[in-house]
């Protein structure tokens, strides 16, 4: 085999150990600091009109003296912040969702794509949500695990979360007859424990054609995608994507070709969460002092607790188990981008962006809008 076919495949070998080097010294270094932890996204109970200050449901389950007089510790339990989590949805399934970094033409039936996919999203790191009781939570810092202490422990909060969640995506594409074209990807969520899996299915509607008049059209084609977060038992992701995008090959010096294209998406994201313990650090059981169920259904305690006048069971941090409600979310998303193929060599690159504010959609949500960087090396066989 001649020379220049090692040489090429080494450079092949370098540029896709490139792209994998930042996911292993991500997920080795930072392993677990933008892990989702819903369960601090909470509303603190109101008392005599007053909203409690930050901890206070916690505070009151690990002592339950601490509930005002004449009122049971159930009465001044932790309730989900459900505008909080709908944000940290939003904006993390945004960054998890199918990236459309591809051409509108196919690979071709008897075509394959292996390759890396490195992608960058911004996220509004210190944005702010106004709750149901109009208390305002910063949900990336409350919702992430935030750093380790030297015990091993987590911090109370992420005090500094990452502005930007990159996606690591190991990816393959097949064409199909027809005009069609299936994608599989795998990938890992940088500074987490998480990881996506997903496929693509796309149809060139218009392709191929170089002469005549048709030749002067863009290649059309039209998609869906779908992704699912694994890793956390704490809550439920997946989004999915349709999507419409044009795109033209130009041929340089007959040997490589660059493909220019854009196209919009229609992102639909699906998010819904286990049921939490707002209180981890509290054992419901050992505080109530459990010995089984009433005839009611309640658990029955041996414990108490004196407030004011009044006794009463033990048996407020058993409703500090939360679940939120389930997240429905739509984003309007265009993108473009051009990907280079020489021989087998194949490189792309992508920008995508919200078209509208994600607020103007729902006015839950924070206003900024969230952008995608990709980057993308592989073969084409």
């Amino acid at each position: 085999m001649p020379m220049g076919f090692f040489a090429r495949a080494l450079l092949r070998l370098t540029v896709a150990c490139g792209f994998l080097a930042p996911a292993l010294a991500a997920s080795t270094a930072h392993a677990g600091g933008m892990d989702p932890t819903p369960e601090r996204l909470v509303l603190q109970p109101t008392i005599n009109g007053q909203r409690a200050p930050a901890g206070y449901c916690q505070a009151v389950a690990a002592n339950p003296a601490l509930a005002p007089a004449g009122m049971a510790p159930d009465q001044v339990s932790c309730s989900p912040d459900n505008v909080a989590f709908k944000n940290l949805v939003s904006e993390l399934g945004f960054a998890l969702a199918p990236s459309t970094m591809r051409s509108a033409r196919t690979t071709g039936f008897g075509g394959f794509v292996l390759s890396l996919d490195a992608s960058y999203t911004h996220i509004n790191a210190d944005g702010v949500s106004k709750g149901s009781d109009g208390s305002l939570t910063q949900y990336w810092h409350a919702g992430t695990q935030g750093s380790t202490a030297a015990d091993g422990t987590y911090s109370a909060q992420n005090n500094s979360p990452d502005s930007l969640i990159g996606v690591y995506t190991l990816k393959a594409r097949k064409g199909l007859p027809f005009g069609f074209e299936l994608d599989g990807a795998l990938g890992y969520v940088s500074n987490t424990s998480l990881w996506t899996i997903g496929a693509d299915l796309r149809w060139a509607i218009l392709e191929g054609f170089r002469t005549g008049p048709m030749g002067y059209f863009p290649d059309i084609a039209v998609g869906t995608g779908v992704r699912t977060m694994t890793g956390s038992s704490k809550m439920y992701l997946t989004t999915v994507g349709i999507d419409v995008a044009a795109s033209k090959p130009i041929t340089l010096a007959d040997e490589s070709i660059i493909t220019p294209y854009l196209g919009y998406q229609q992102l639909f994201i699906f998010g819904n969460s286990a049921v939490l313990d707002a209180t981890p650090s509290v054992n419901a059981l050992q505080t109530c002092g459990y010995k089984g169920l009433l005839p009611t259904g309640a658990p029955n305690c041996s414990n108490t607790v004196t407030s004011g006048t009044n006794s009463y069971a033990n048996d407020g941090d058993f409703n500090n188990n939360i679940t939120f409600n389930a997240v429905r979310i739509q984003r309007n998303r265009m993108f473009f981008g051009a990907t280079y193929r020489y021989e087998l060599l194949y490189l792309g690159a992508q920008f995508l962006f919200d078209v509208t504010s994600p607020s103007a959609i729902d006015s839950d949500l924070n206003s900024t809008r969230q952008w995608t960087m990709s980057l993308e090396a592989g073969v084409f066989f």
